[in-house]
C-alpha cells in the first residue's frame, strides 16, 4: 500500500453499514408513528362531524346533510317543550344519538 492510502481516513464498511441500518430502523419507527397519528387524527375528525351534524339537526330547524349521511329525525311535543332525536350515520357507518328539548322561554 502507498503511503498516502495508509494514512487516509473514513469510515469502515461496517461502520456504514451499522448506520445504514440504523438509518432504515429510525425511518421506519417513524413512518408507523406519523401512519398512527394520521389515522387517529381522520378519526377524531370524523367523529367531531358527526357530532356537529348532530347538533346542527337537532336544532328547530335542520339543515341539509352532505350526500352519503343518513338521517333519523323525530318531533314530540311535551308540555309546551319540543324534544328533537336526531341519529345520524356516517358514510363510514359510524352511529351518532342526540336528543335535545327546546323550551319556549316563560315570562
Amino acid at each position: 500500500m502507498s503511503v498516502t492510502l495508509s494514512r487516509e481516513k473514513g469510515f469502515s464498511m461496517v461502520e456504514v453499514l451499522l448506520a445504514m441500518t440504523l438509518l432504515v430502523i429510525i425511518v421506519t419507527a417513524l413512518t408507523g408513528y406519523h401512519r398512527a397519528l394520521a389515522t387517529r387524527f381522520s378519526l377524531f375528525n370524523q367523529y367531531r362531524q358527526l357530532w356537529h351534524y348532530a347538533w346542527n339537526q337537532s336544532q328547530l330547524g335542520g339543515n341539509t346533510l352532505p350526500e352519503g349521511w343518513q338521517l333519523n329525525r323525530m318531533q314530540t311535543m311535551q308540555s309546551g317543550c319540543v324534544s328533537i332525536t336526531v341519529t345520524l350515520i356516517s358514510p363510514l357507518g359510524r352511529h351518532g344519538v342526540m336528543t335535545r328539548l327546546h323550551c319556549p322561554v316563560s315570562q
